[in-house]
């Protein structure tokens, strides 16, 4: 009987054997270099860590020379954590937020998020499921979180912080799909000069929200859709937080990071397997005994609002949190639901007097579907007050529909109250005429 070929046998053997050159000669590296294969790399040691790969390469006689920078990048991958996805994470890559690979009928694909919108990747860098698979589990299991047909569904960490959330198995028919966030200490907080820029909000409205909001250490609820750019949003205000103040930040995940801020302290919860040994509430409990200047909360779900409130009632130079909601009656429904969770059934006829303990402001985001550039826009600025709720400033959305998506403006609906704005000048804001009276109804980003 003669030898018997079967199709892809050839292409499968190639394959190992370049993984198996690899892993001898990043073995090779760890063993000379272990310094490179523990924790992060900052940029200097990522090129001081590509110059000695490049080097143990090029000594190489079996590797072809068209082949040395397709391995030093994957060695390099490894030693950061990123493998293969590596290049979406480095310092010239900053403008992006998240990588995605979906599964399709023709293999995995790649995404990412840059300026709030997703672009398909020109690359392949996977071949097949199963090289998604094994690439998430390595990080699965580096964070001590098994991918498994028992465990379809996971939450990891990079090294850096980076969040990544996988689906595979059974509950992802088309194979392991994957959302990497980028850590926040690779991306610096966005300015509001680039928010405005880009048409987020107008210049008066940044300028009121740092003068009187941040300067006057105001309590303050940031609402908003998956995607509307909450995040963004806080971090850009929290570059106007003064670098004396002691600042606490508590996340479920780690996204909230101000390194402006030598007195902060980020936490976050900490989930082992399927247990989560530290919860939002523990945080949130823990920020409250330390006396924060001023308390981070990121972001509101669940049960978590009740030691929040108390947290929004206590501290002196302002609360901040996010969370999802599109308007005051979506808040006032997800507060009540959030309480419940809690174990606290709030009579309906009292959520607006918690919100009033919790909130001097709240600031209303989303995020236009129908246009190509799919912007991040701010809806509303709203004071709360124990009478009710004013409209500060809110977006023209019949002028935006009347205009086809060409005119973007806000319309200046209120001045903060009196009493408002004489307890912030207290606590240190700065107070312009045109905070108390209305100058121009209509506001535009390009007006200055």
């Amino acid at each position: 009987m003669g030898l018997e070929f079967k199709k892809g046998n050839w292409l499968e053997q190639v394959e190992y054997e370049k993984e198996e050159l690899l892993n001898q000669i990043a073995s090779e590296v760890a063993k000379e270099h272990p310094e490179l294969f523990e924790g992060s790399l900052s940029e200097e040691k990522r090129v001081e860590a590509e110059n000695i790969v490049r080097n143990a390469v090029q000594t190489r006689n079996d590797v072809a020379p068209t082949e040395i920078e397709k391995i030093v990048s994957k060695i390099i991958g490894q030693a950061t954590g990123y493998g293969t996805l590596q290049e979406f994470f480095l310092p010239e890559a900053e403008d992006i937020t998240e990588v995605f690979i979906n599964p399709t009928s023709n293999g995995p694909k790649v995404f990412y998020s840059r300026q709030g919108k997703s672009w398909p990747s020109e690359k392949q860098y996977f071949k097949n499921n199963r090289e998604v698979q094994e690439y998430c589990q390595k990080i699965c299991e580096d964070a001590g979180r098994p991918f498994t047909e028992d465990a379809p569904i996971v939450d990891a960490w990079l090294r850096d912080g980076s969040r990544l959330a996988t689906i595979g198995f059974k509950t992802s028919p088309l194979g392991v799909a994957a959302t990497i966030r980028k850590s926040p200490t690779s991306r610096s907080p966005m300015s509001l000069d680039k928010l405005v820029e880009f048409e987020t909000l107008p210049p008066f409205a940044a300028d009121l929200l740092t003068d009187c909001i941040v300067n006057g250490n105001a309590n303050l609820g940031v609402f908003g859709r998956t995607d509307s750019g909450k995040t963004t949003f806080l971090r850009s205000l929290g570059l106007f937080i003064s670098p004396e103040e002691r600042t606490f930040i508590a996340e479920t995940s780690f996204e909230m990071y101000m390194p402006h801020l030598p007195n902060c302290i980020n936490l976050v919860e900490v989930v082992y397997g399927d247990k989560t040994l530290v919860d939002m509430t523990q945080l949130c409990k823990t920020m409250n005994r330390n006396n924060p200047d001023r308390a981070i909360v990121g972001e509101l779900r669940s049960k978590e609002i009740i030691a929040a409130s108390q947290i929004a009632s206590s501290t002196s130079g302002g609360f901040w949190t996010t969370g999802h909601a599109g308007n005051i009656n979506g808040l006032r429904t997800r507060l009540f639901g959030m309480f419940l969770d809690g174990g606290v059934q709030l009579p309906k006829e009292f959520l607006d007097e918690i919100i009033a303990s919790m909130f001097h402001f709240v600031v209303f985001l989303d995020k236009e579907t129908k246009t190509e550039e799919r912007k991040r826009t701010l809806m509303s600025i709203v004071e709360v007050t124990p009478e009710g709720y004013n409209t500060i400033i809110k977006f023209d959305q019949e002028e935006f529909a009347l205009t086809g998506g060409k005119t973007r403006r806000w319309i200046y609906n209120n001045p903060i109250s009196q009493e408002r704005l004489s307890q912030l000048a207290f606590n240190g804001a700065t107070i312009k005429p045109e905070y108390k009276d209305i100058h121009q109804n209509y506001l535009y980003n390009g007006d200055a």
